[in-house]
Protein backbone atom coordinates (compact mmCIF):
# COMPACT_ATOMS: atom_id res chain seq x y z
CA UNK A 1 0.00 0.00 0.00
CA UNK A 2 2.76 2.45 0.63
CA UNK A 3 4.32 1.77 -2.35
CA UNK A 4 1.57 2.64 -4.56
CA UNK A 5 1.22 5.79 -2.63
CA UNK A 6 4.73 6.81 -3.17
CA UNK A 7 4.27 5.61 -7.13
CA UNK A 8 1.53 8.10 -7.11
CA UNK A 9 2.96 10.66 -5.17
CA UNK A 10 5.34 10.69 -7.78
CA UNK A 11 3.50 10.44 -11.04
CA UNK A 12 0.94 13.64 -9.51
CA UNK A 13 4.59 15.65 -8.69
CA UNK A 14 5.35 14.94 -12.29
CA UNK A 15 2.30 16.02 -13.64
CA UNK A 16 1.92 19.31 -11.93
CA UNK A 17 5.80 20.19 -11.41
CA UNK A 18 7.96 17.91 -13.70
CA UNK A 19 11.37 19.49 -12.69
CA UNK A 20 11.75 17.86 -9.36
CA UNK A 21 9.56 14.79 -9.28
CA UNK A 22 13.06 12.90 -10.29
CA UNK A 23 14.35 14.44 -7.08
CA UNK A 24 11.51 12.92 -5.08
CA UNK A 25 11.71 9.93 -6.10
CA UNK A 26 15.40 9.03 -5.40
CA UNK A 27 14.85 10.92 -2.38
CA UNK A 28 12.33 8.01 -1.62
CA UNK A 29 14.79 5.32 -2.96
CA UNK A 30 13.28 4.58 -6.43
CA UNK A 31 16.07 3.28 -9.29
CA UNK A 32 16.91 5.11 -12.17
CA UNK A 33 14.63 3.23 -14.82
CA UNK A 34 11.75 3.47 -12.07
CA UNK A 35 11.90 7.16 -11.82
CA UNK A 36 12.16 7.55 -15.48
CA UNK A 37 9.24 5.72 -15.73
CA UNK A 38 7.01 6.84 -13.21
CA UNK A 39 8.46 10.42 -14.15
CA UNK A 40 7.41 9.67 -18.18
CA UNK A 41 3.77 7.99 -17.01
CA UNK A 42 2.86 11.02 -14.65
CA UNK A 43 3.98 13.52 -17.00
CA UNK A 44 2.24 12.00 -20.13
CA UNK A 45 -1.00 11.82 -18.11
CA UNK A 46 -0.92 15.61 -16.85
CA UNK A 47 -0.39 16.72 -20.42
CA UNK A 48 -3.17 14.88 -21.35
CA UNK A 49 -5.81 15.68 -19.09
CA UNK A 50 -4.43 19.66 -18.95
CA UNK A 51 -4.39 19.76 -22.74
CA UNK A 52 -7.75 18.71 -23.05
CA UNK A 53 -9.29 20.10 -20.15
CA UNK A 54 -7.84 23.28 -21.43
CA UNK A 55 -9.02 23.30 -24.51
CA UNK A 56 -12.43 22.96 -23.26
CA UNK A 57 -11.99 25.35 -20.51
CA UNK A 58 -10.93 28.26 -23.09
CA UNK A 59 -13.32 27.38 -25.37
CA UNK A 60 -15.95 28.64 -22.54
CA UNK A 61 -13.75 31.07 -22.22
CA UNK A 62 -13.94 31.99 -25.74
CA UNK A 63 -17.82 31.80 -26.30
CA UNK A 64 -18.36 34.00 -22.93
CA UNK A 65 -16.27 36.73 -24.58
CA UNK A 66 -17.99 36.29 -27.98
CA UNK A 67 -21.64 36.75 -26.33
CA UNK A 68 -20.03 39.83 -24.39
CA UNK A 69 -18.54 41.09 -27.08
CA UNK A 70 -21.87 40.98 -28.74
CA UNK A 71 -24.02 42.31 -26.41
CA UNK A 72 -21.68 45.41 -25.95
CA UNK A 73 -22.10 46.09 -29.64
CA UNK A 74 -25.71 45.62 -29.51
CA UNK A 75 -26.15 48.28 -26.69
CA UNK A 76 -23.94 50.54 -29.18
CA UNK A 77 -20.83 50.59 -26.79
CA UNK A 78 -17.43 50.90 -28.89
CA UNK A 79 -15.27 47.32 -28.59
CA UNK A 80 -12.15 47.95 -26.27
CA UNK A 81 -8.98 46.89 -27.92
CA UNK A 82 -7.18 45.16 -25.29
CA UNK A 83 -3.07 44.49 -26.79
CA UNK A 84 -0.68 45.00 -23.76
CA UNK A 85 2.63 44.63 -23.47
CA UNK A 86 2.55 41.17 -22.53
CA UNK A 87 -0.14 40.27 -25.38
CA UNK A 88 2.74 41.64 -27.22
CA UNK A 89 5.30 39.66 -25.86
CA UNK A 90 3.46 36.72 -25.94
CA UNK A 91 2.65 37.01 -29.83
CA UNK A 92 6.61 37.70 -30.47
CA UNK A 93 7.65 34.68 -28.57
CA UNK A 94 4.80 32.26 -30.33
CA UNK A 95 5.94 33.64 -33.92
CA UNK A 96 9.66 32.76 -33.50
CA UNK A 97 9.66 29.75 -31.46
CA UNK A 98 6.28 28.09 -32.53
CA UNK A 99 4.72 24.61 -31.21
CA UNK A 100 8.31 23.04 -31.21
CA UNK A 101 9.79 25.36 -29.55
CA UNK A 102 7.14 25.53 -26.52
CA UNK A 103 6.66 21.65 -26.19
CA UNK A 104 10.65 21.39 -26.27
CA UNK A 105 11.77 23.76 -23.54
CA UNK A 106 8.86 24.61 -21.33
CA UNK A 107 7.83 21.64 -19.67
CA UNK A 108 10.63 21.25 -17.11
CA UNK A 109 10.75 25.33 -16.90
CA UNK A 110 6.87 26.31 -16.68
CA UNK A 111 5.70 23.00 -15.58
CA UNK A 112 3.44 20.93 -17.19
CA UNK A 113 0.06 22.38 -16.79
CA UNK A 114 1.28 25.55 -17.73
CA UNK A 115 3.08 24.28 -21.11
CA UNK A 116 -0.41 21.85 -22.08
CA UNK A 117 -3.01 25.38 -21.60
CA UNK A 118 -0.35 27.39 -23.48
CA UNK A 119 -0.11 24.66 -26.08
CA UNK A 120 -3.91 24.23 -25.88
CA UNK A 121 -4.34 27.90 -26.48
CA UNK A 122 -2.31 28.76 -29.31
CA UNK A 123 -1.81 25.17 -31.35
CA UNK A 124 -5.13 23.51 -30.76
CA UNK A 125 -5.87 23.28 -34.11
CA UNK A 126 -2.49 21.38 -35.19
CA UNK A 127 -2.46 17.52 -35.04
CA UNK A 128 1.27 17.40 -34.04
CA UNK A 129 0.70 19.31 -30.84
CA UNK A 130 -0.30 16.72 -28.44
CA UNK A 131 2.18 14.13 -29.54
CA UNK A 132 5.05 16.55 -29.67
CA UNK A 133 3.97 17.65 -26.18
CA UNK A 134 4.35 13.86 -25.09
CA UNK A 135 7.22 13.15 -26.97
CA UNK A 136 8.90 16.30 -25.69
CA UNK A 137 8.06 14.90 -21.93
CA UNK A 138 9.17 11.40 -22.59
CA UNK A 139 12.98 13.08 -23.70
CA UNK A 140 12.72 15.42 -20.58
CA UNK A 141 12.22 12.66 -18.28
CA UNK A 142 15.34 10.93 -19.34
CA UNK A 143 17.52 14.33 -19.09
CA UNK A 144 16.16 15.38 -15.84
CA UNK A 145 16.07 11.29 -14.48
CA UNK A 146 20.23 11.39 -15.28
CA UNK A 147 20.61 15.25 -14.44
CA UNK A 148 19.31 14.29 -11.01
CA UNK A 149 20.93 10.38 -10.47
CA UNK A 150 24.25 12.58 -10.85
CA UNK A 151 23.52 14.82 -8.21
CA UNK A 152 22.18 12.55 -5.57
Amino acid sequence: MQHALQVFTIMAMAALKFLFSGLISFGMGFSFVETMIYMAIGGCIGALIFFLLGKTVLEWFRQRYVRKREARRLKGIPMKKIFTRTNRTIVRIKHRYGMLGLVAFTPPILSIPITSLLAAKYFKHDKRTLPSLIGSILVWSVVLTTMWSFLR
